[in-house]
């Protein structure tokens, strides 16, 4: 039984991680909020007090933003605790939880393991700022993720909220005509990925990102065919477009849950 600490209690994420670790002894570190899926929470301010031999600690921890106003939490957040985590727990596996924001300079074309890292936001920056700090550790991974999707996720992003719209309204909108490229990949996928890399020996950064990449216009389809739904157009978009690649053997041989697969199992959660 290996003791595993998740720093973001109530992320998307938690929940599925959780699951990868049911035999394990598994502790919670939340920031405002207990988590409601074990009792074994710590809140944040404690976190020091938390016995520093973990095998594994998972860093979901960010503040996701590019407001100018949120400067001081960013770098709180998103950097400075990351620093704080590493060095309390130094002999720990860290395992970060990055993102593909690091790449958002790149306006289109195609990105993979090999591409220089181009931030434009304060996201990015604060993400592969970060990525440096847990490079310095001795036993780590890094996981840049593409777009999430899942039970219980946040009305925020182009996926849930056509799925609301399919639902609710019984048709889609989309922008152009929906052949802006994007990669989706499911929580599950995700947290398999990441205790996979958990108990690697070797160091690694990998792109957690799913085998193909689709078009608004695609993925519209598949809920189109799910629910029954219209598809319009309208405007322009100008969104950036990209399609990635990873050729990790940890990637190229993961077992990923089909979009439709999991786009059914998104769309029956919302209805309930």
């Amino acid at each position: 039984m290996k003791k595993v600490l998740i720093f973001g209690a109530n992320s998307l994420l938690t929940a599925y991680l959780l699951k990868q670790h049911s035999e394990d002894h598994v502790s919670v570190v939340y920031h405002s909020q207990p988590s409601r899926l074990t009792d074994k929470n710590h809140p944040l301010s404690d976190f020091k007090k938390i016995d520093q031999n973990q095998d594994v600690v998972y860093i979901l921890s960010a503040l996701i933003s590019n407001d100018p106003e949120q400067l001081d939490n960013i770098l709180n957040i998103n950097i400075l605790l990351i620093k704080n985590i590493t060095e309390h727990f130094a002999n720990s596996k860290i395992v970060y939880f990055s993102s593909v924001a690091i790449y958002d300079g790149i306006h289109s074309g195609t990105i993979n393991n090999g591409t220089t890292p181009s931030p434009s936001s304060l996201y990015g920056l604060s993400k592969l700022f970060a990525e440096k700090i847990v490079e310095k550790c001795s036993k780590y991974a890094i996981l840049r993720i593409s777009s999430i999707y899942g039970l219980s996720m946040k009305e925020n992003t182009f996926l849930p909220k056509i799925v609301t719209s399919a639902i609710e309204n019984n048709k889609i909108e989309l922008l152009g005509k929906g052949d802006r490229k994007q990669n989706y990949i499911h929580a599950e996928d995700v947290a398999r990925l990441a205790k996979k890399l958990s108990l690697e020996d070797k160091n690694k950064i990998i792109l957690a990102i799913s085998p193909d990449n689709y078009t608004n216009l695609e993925v519209a389809d598949f809920i189109k065919e799910l629910t029954g739904c219209k598809i319009t157009f309208h405007g322009k978009d100008f969104s950036r477009s990209i399609e990635y690649f990873e050729n990790d053997l940890s990637v190229s041989s993961h077992a990923f849950i089909p979009i439709k697969q999991g786009l059914k199992e998104l769309i029956e959660w919302k209805k309930k």
